[in-house]
């Protein structure tokens, strides 16, 4: 029987390819850019709900190290998955990097060109966006990603400019 984190893994893995066949039914009868934005929206605003949740009051009010700290999880689940880890961290910026992404790894599996691969990639992407940006208040860019073919996701974390 799987471990915890395998299962977690696998119902990832579901969730991906639910996000691939929503986008291919979609982009067939809407048009790409359309099925990007609505399916972005979406689960930006899912990444905005989960981050009200899941992070900490400390997090949520500005604590840089503290949301970093809470994103790259030591949780054995989050490691299984993701295996987030903290490059670099200072007071106004955290670069995050994480080396496995069980949604990248089922597009593959189901053999979907590379293209869209990285298109569902970018899309999934909005969920930390929506994390980052929408709830915690930062700046987020990525550096690189593993849907477009590099051996990691990395995540620049800034603190957002005061708002004048």
């Amino acid at each position: 029987m799987p471990d915890a984190g395998e299962k977690v893994a696998q119902a990832t893995r579901q969730r991906a390819a639910v996000y691939a066949h929503l986008f291919l039914v979609l982009r067939k009868r809407l048009g790409e850019a359309q099925a990007i934005d609505l399916m972005s929206e979406a689960i930006y605003n899912f990444g905005k709900e989960k981050s009200r949740r899941n992070y900490s009051a400390k997090a949520q009010s500005g604590d840089l190290a503290q949301a970093a700290r809470e994103f790259a999880s030591p949780d054995p689940v989050k490691q299984h998955q993701f295996a987030p880890r903290i490059v670099s961290l200072t007071p106004e910026e955290a670069v995050i990097a994480m080396s496995k992404c069980p949604l990248v790894d089922e597009w593959k599996a189901m053999g979907l060109p590379a293209r869209d691969v990285e298109t569902l990639c970018t899309v999934a992407h909005s969920v930390d966006f929506g994390t980052w940006e929408g709830t915690l208040r930062y700046e987020l860019h990525f550096e690189g990603t593993r849907g477009a073919g590099c051996e990691e996701c990395v995540l620049r974390v800034k603190k957002a400019p005061a708002e004048g």
